[in-house]
């Protein structure tokens, strides 16, 4: 493991620890706040997890069908880019975490590593187009959520990911042409 890891590793850690003791310390006052005053706690958290590092494993693997359309070097798009999407959505994962009676640093760093850190890459449109879906009120699950944004996500190695940021025709087409 490098350096340059082991200190990112070290951060989101600390991080992790400086938060749940946050989250546990402001779990009374959510608990007696009202509704708007609720999302507003849950919406700072879920801010505060966006500022936590990177794992090293964050992407899942997985692209939208779409992102790799508009790679295609014949899509029109001069300067196609990703958008890196939360599986979970911030605010979601912040409520869940404000539940979470047995949260601690440790367990917090687990979970941002294994759930509420890990990042599909999907287009800015898809990105706003999931947004409805993942509302505290409606969502249920991440699948649930792109299937009724009409995104479809395929399994893409780290490998190829770099040949399809390179807009590699033969390896995007691949992708588009081994779907069901």
């Amino acid at each position: 493991m490098t350096e340059r890891r082991i200190a990112r590793d070290a951060k989101l850690d600390s991080q992790c620890s400086i938060l749940a003791d946050v989250i546990i310390a402001i779990r009374p006052s959510h608990s007696r706040a009202n509704t708007q005053q609720k999302a507003f706690i849950e919406t700072m958290i879920g801010a505060a997890i966006w500022y936590i590092p990177k794992s090293r494993n964050a992407w899942t693997g997985q692209v939208s069908v779409g992102a790799l359309k508009i790679f295609h070097p014949d899509s029109g798009h001069m300067r196609p880019r990703f958008s890196e999407e939360h599986v979970y959505p911030r605010k979601v994962a912040a409520r869940f975490l404000l539940e979470n009676e047995s949260l601690t640093g440790p367990v917090l760093g687990d979970l941002f590593r294994e759930k509420y850190g890990r990042l599909h890459y999907i287009t800015p449109d898809e990105n706003k187009a999931v947004q409805r879906f993942q509302r505290d009120a409606v969502f249920t699950q991440p699948e649930d959520a792109y299937a009724s944004a009409g995104i479809t996500l395929v399994q893409v190695t780290d490998h190829d990911l770099r040949l399809v940021k390179k807009r590699d025709r033969k390896t995007i087409e691949r992708y588009l042409n081994d779907r069901p």
